[in-house]
């Protein structure tokens, strides 16, 4: 039961992320998700483990995070009631974080055959993303389904760079999601039937995160594939050879043409603009925090004179900014206890090289909305906790 539910998940995650919102507009549904079927599916799955799973004893994690998950509760509901009154958020990060907790704290929490559901997910993720790059070339840029209305979204005439979303809220989101996949692959690489499967779903992958013209994805996939490449080394064996200068040469010559690139089109030394945008949120969340609320999507402040934008282009100052200091800084604190618990279970270099990665990405855009959160999750548990213990029996 608990393997289909988890299937289930996966299928209405990549294929059919229907969502419910009391917003009709494509931007502000995003922002403001009540529901997904993809997280009914995850209830039904809870549900199950905690009638009928067998739970780990000892796990002092999973106690300290079941009680942050509690305080993120008791916070959001006190500003809910006071001040917000948008309580969607709330129910739906609920059901992500205590998604991870039952994945963490069950015994054999995928299934008895917790492998085949790893390439159960990465082969339903690499047929979504070749349905991606085809829907790409036929002109359009994202696809919606909210309030049962499928919703196929282009861009604008005109617009100043192509980019790609998919079924995810913006490019960044995306390349977020695609970056994860491509961790999963190499993480898993032993799992694929042949050399030319691995090597074309990381084909795929890549073609998609071309598409999303996303310059940080490829700067987060180099980290990915350098841990994974550190993994491999035994550095007790290592001796110095004159080889190791010319690979240096090389890897210094590709991120300076790299960053020549980059430089064309962002500014490297403000991060974009986000430095304005960083400080302008500071001061907004400092001046209101007890957060925006339904405002947020609608209110500008004000990054640098002359300059307004409408979010902080950063998860986390977001959480602070649209739903309060208390509740920004618990749900800081959850993540916290995420990536420590991965680092310590997993404790390897690709581990580091992806949860840095993931960090830049959390910091320099609105990359993980709330219908998103869970996925990620789930493909953060499996690249991290269950291949641990996969390889510990």
């Amino acid at each position: 039961m608990k393997t289909l539910c988890l299937k289930l998940f996966i299928i209405l995650s990549l294929f059919f992320p229907a969502v419910y919102s009391p917003f009709t507009e494509d931007y502000k549904a995003e922002y403001y998700v009540i529901f997904t079927l993809a997280y009914g599916a995850l209830l039904v799955y809870m549900g199950w483990q905690l009638f009928r799973g067998q739970r780990k004893r000892g796990d002092k994690f999973c106690l300290i995070y079941l009680a942050g998950i509690l305080l993120y509760n008791v916070l959001s509901l006190y500003m809910n009631a006071v001040y917000l009154h948008w309580y969607g958020e709330q129910i739906s990060n609920t059901i992500a974080f205590a998604f991870f907790l039952f994945l963490c704290w069950y015994e054999d929490s995928l299934g008895e055959q917790g492998g085949s559901l790893v390439m159960f997910l990465l082969r339903c993720a690499v047929i979504s993303n070749i349905l991606s790059i085809l829907y790409f070339f036929m002109g359009y840029v994202s696809y919606l389904i909210c309030n049962n209305q499928f919703w196929l979204i282009r861009l604008p005439e005109g617009y100043y760079e192509f980019r790609h979303h998919w079924i995810y809220s913006h490019k960044s989101d995306y390349a977020l999601m695609l970056t994860a996949f491509i961790a999963l692959a190499v993480r898993f690489r032993n799992l694929f039937r042949s050399r030319f499967t691995w090597c074309f779903s990381l084909a795929v992958f890549l073609a998609a995160l071309f598409l999303t013209h996303s310059w940080t994805g490829f700067g987060v996939v180099v980290l990915v594939l350098l841990g994974a490449w550190m993994d491999s080394i035994d550095w007790k064996k290592v001796r110095f050879r004159k080889i190791y200068l010319l690979w240096g040469a090389a890897a210094v010559m590709g991120g300076g043409i790299f960053l020549k690139l980059l430089m064309r089109e962002r500014n490297l030394f403000s991060l974009g603009g986000r430095l304005d945008i960083w400080r302008g949120a500071v001061r907004e969340i400092l001046e209101k925090p007890e957060g925006w609320g339904y405002w947020f999507g609608e209110v500008l402040f004000e990054a640098s004179p002359g300059w307004q934008v409408n979010n902080a282009h950063n998860v986390f100052l977001n959480v602070l900014l649209r739903f309060s200091v208390p509740v920004g800084l618990s749900f800081i604190l959850l993540f916290l206890l995420i990536i420590g618990y991965c680092l310590w279970k997993s404790r390897t270099w690709m581990a580091a090289g992806m949860w840095f990665g993931f960090l830049v990405f959390l910091n320099m855009d609105y990359c993980l909305l709330n219908y998103e959160m869970g996925m990620f999750l789930f493909v953060v548990y499996l690249g991290c906790v269950d291949y641990y213990e996969l390889h510990a029996k």
